[in-house]
């Protein structure tokens, strides 16, 4: 009876869902390995320095509103001698004694100009910057959202791999009971030499199983790292539980579509980048108009025949300016038209892109929906086969035991009850993660209220 013993302990393990932990390993639940991976992803650490990068073009477009400013300060010095001259009538002579001069100059400048018009070209170029900034949050928002998915479908891939092991164990332990008793009854003449062999060999199998079972959850742990953006993973080991099932057939497609056009990071990229484009075509456009600008300058300066006015910071020449220009684009040898095409057509391209957005969204959406109504299906199928193979291997282990039922007969009955225990976990890992993939896509949970 010890085999059915350890039988029925293996089924209360798929049931309980436990996953034993090692000494000297770091336990990391889900929500600790979501806080590391908004820590150390590189996806989402570049989204985030794209993002702060957005805001210095925002502060540049606004910029363009303020009048510019400048100074300039400067220094000459110059010294020559003169050997050769002319004499009255215009011959090159040589003067008896070397003329040497020496000359300085100092300047100072403040100057200053201002845009008054530029057909809006500052103002729309603004509002595009803006709606940059916008797409690049929008695109933190994204990297968020798929990183925290990617993040908990690889932890809840863990936490089946450990369990996996869990129930490899049990049935390794459930092999070497049968051994066991086939020994045992194989001394009483109860069973041949080839149901010994046999019950050996199941062991044997079974601990190669336990073994790959070991190797998966080890790179399941890696690839949990990796996703995460930690270096070292040889001593990390998830700890945490499956979500509980839910009847996703009361969530209702048309609200999961509305929510997600609210909610999607990848539409209001899309919308901000639309934006971004119609301000930009706007901007170019811009250009058929006049430029209107005001300038204004302020110098100081003076020239000496000595070194005297080098770093003189008081020169007393004063000299004020100021003007109005007008330019006008009356040929631009098509440049102009050229730019204003190419714009409405990025702004063209952008509004399509944003109904390509919304199209794909919500047929993800729905098809995630459809998926998770099928995991639903298959965990409930996959729990009424294994409540059925407990119940058959229970029975089998009584026939066995009483020698009605041969050897082959009953291992075929416990192999099909380790693949029902097996097929559980991955359909509730499968529940999991289609959950997961739904609520990334809508951009909130959707686990109705009151649902276990």
């Amino acid at each position: 009876m010890r085999a059915a013993l350890a039988a029925a302990a293996l089924f209360l393990l798929v049931a309980a869902g436990v996953a034993h932990a090692q000494d000297g390993v770091t336990v990391l639940t889900l929500e600790q390995a979501l806080t590391l991976a908004r820590e150390h992803n590189p996806a989402y650490q570049r989204a985030v320095a794209q993002a702060d990068a957005s805001g210095a073009s925002v502060r540049a477009g606004f910029g363009a509103f303020l009048p510019s400013l400048s100074a300039n300060l400067g220094w000459n010095g110059n010294s020559s001698r003169i050997v050769s001259g002319q004499d009255d009538f215009g011959r090159p002579v040589e003067l008896p004694e070397a003329l040497d001069y020496r000359s300085s100059s100092t300047s100072q400048g403040l100057s200053s100009s201002l845009t008054l018009f530029d057909g809006l070209q500052n103002l729309n170029n603004y509002r595009a910057a803006k709606s940059a900034s916008h797409a690049a949050y929008a695109n933190v928002a994204g990297q968020e959202a798929s990183v925290t998915a990617e993040v908990t479908r690889r932890f809840y891939s863990a936490l089946q791999a450990e369990r996996l092991i869990g129930v490899e164990e049990q049935i390794l332990a459930v092999s070497r009971q049968q051994l066991e008793a086939t020994e045992r009854l194989f001394r009483v003449a109860a069973r041949t030499e080839v149901d010994v062999l046999g019950a050996q060999s199941s062991v044997a199998q079974q601990e190669q199983a336990l073994e790959q079972a070991r190797g998966d959850a080890r790179k399941a742990t890696l690839s949990l790292a990796q996703i995460i953006g930690l270096e070292e993973a040889a001593t990390l080991q998830v700890s945490g539980e499956l979500p509980e099932p839910f009847d996703p057939t009361a969530l209702d497609p048309d609200l999961l579509v509305a929510t997600a056009r609210r909610q999607s990071p990848s539409v209001a990229y899309a919308q901000a980048y639309a934006a971004q484009a119609e301000y930009s075509a706007s901007a170019a456009k811009g250009r058929y108009w006049p430029t209107v600008s005001a300038r204004a300058s302020f110098s100081r300066s003076m020239n000496l025949s000595s070194y005297e006015a080098l770093f003189t910071f008081n020169p007393k020449n004063r000299g004020f300016g100021f003007g109005i220009d007008i330019s006008v684009p009356i040929f631009t040898r098509f440049q102009t038209s050229e730019g204003v095409a190419q714009a409405i057509a990025q702004a063209r391209s952008a509004q399509e892109s944003l109904r390509e957005a919304e199209l794909q969204l919500a047929r993800d959406v729905r098809s995630a929906h459809i998926d998770l109504v099928t995991a639903y299906t298959r965990l409930q199928l996959a729990q009424r086969g294994l409540d059925l193979s407990r119940r058959r291997l229970a029975m089998a282990q009584e026939q066995y035991q009483l020698g009605t039922i041969g050897f082959t007969d009953f291992q075929v009955i416990v192999t099909q009850s380790s693949e029902d225990a097996r097929r559980l976990i991955n359909a509730q890992l499968e529940f999991a993660r289609a959950t997961v993939t739904l609520e990334e896509l809508v951009g909130e949970a959707v686990r109705p209220a009151g649902s276990p």
